[in-house]
C-alpha cells in the first residue's frame, strides 16, 4: 500500500514539475542546465515561489505555482474548451481542397499569439480572413487561401521572412 501511494506521488510530482517547466519554456525558451533562459528562469522562479529550481518547491508550493501560472495565462486552463480542428478532407463549393488539420492549427496559434483569445472563432480573425483572402469566413477558407492568411499572420506578428532590398549602385 505504502509503494503504491509513493508511486502516484511521485508521478503527480513528475507532472506538476513538468507542467511548470513546459511554462518556462513558454516564457524563457531553453531553461535547462547551462540554457540561455535559465537565469532568467530561476529569477522569475525565485520571485514567484521563493525557491530557484521548482523540484526544492513541495506539494503544495508546485501546485500554487502552477495555479498562478493559469490565472496570469500561461498555461491553460484546466477547464478550457478543447479546440477539434476541421479534418481537410474533401472539397470546398469551388472544388478547391480544404485546409489541413495543421493549417487551422497554425491559423488558431497566430491568432492566439495576436491576443485574439477566441482563436479560430474571434471576429477579429474573419475581418483579417476577409481582408487578406476575400472570403466571408475562415470556415469557407481552401488551403491557398489558408496558406496566405497564415504568411499575413505571421508576417503581422514579425514572425515572417524580413524583406529583402536591392542595393543600390
Amino acid at each position: 500500500m505504502t509503494t503504491a501511494r509513493t508511486d502516484r506521488d511521485r508521478a503527480a510530482r513528475h507532472k506538476q514539475l513538468a507542467t511548470i517547466h513546459i511554462a518556462a519554456a513558454r516564457l524563457f525558451g531553453d531553461v535547462s542546465q547551462g540554457g540561455d533562459g535559465r537565469a532568467a528562469y530561476e529569477g522569475w522562479l525565485e520571485r514567484l515561489s521563493g525557491a530557484r529550481s521548482a523540484a526544492a518547491l513541495d506539494d503544495d508550493g508546485r501546485q500554487a505555482l502552477i495555479a498562478q501560472l493559469r490565472a496570469q495565462g500561461v498555461l491553460a486552463s484546466r477547464h478550457a474548451p478543447r479546440v477539434d480542428y476541421p479534418s481537410g478532407k474533401g472539397l470546398t463549393p469551388s472544388g478547391e481542397p480544404r485546409p489541413t488539420p495543421a493549417q487551422w492549427y497554425r491559423i488558431d496559434r497566430l491568432a492566439r499569439a495576436k491576443g485574439w483569445d477566441r482563436g479560430l472563432n474571434d471576429p477579429r480573425l474573419a475581418g483579417f480572413v476577409r481582408r487578406t483572402a476575400k472570403v466571408g469566413a475562415p470556415s469557407w477558407l481552401t488551403r491557398r487561401q489558408a496558406s496566405r492568411v497564415i504568411s499575413g499572420l505571421e508576417h503581422w506578428l514579425g514572425m515572417g521572412k524580413p524583406k529583402r532590398h536591392k542595393r543600390r549602385p
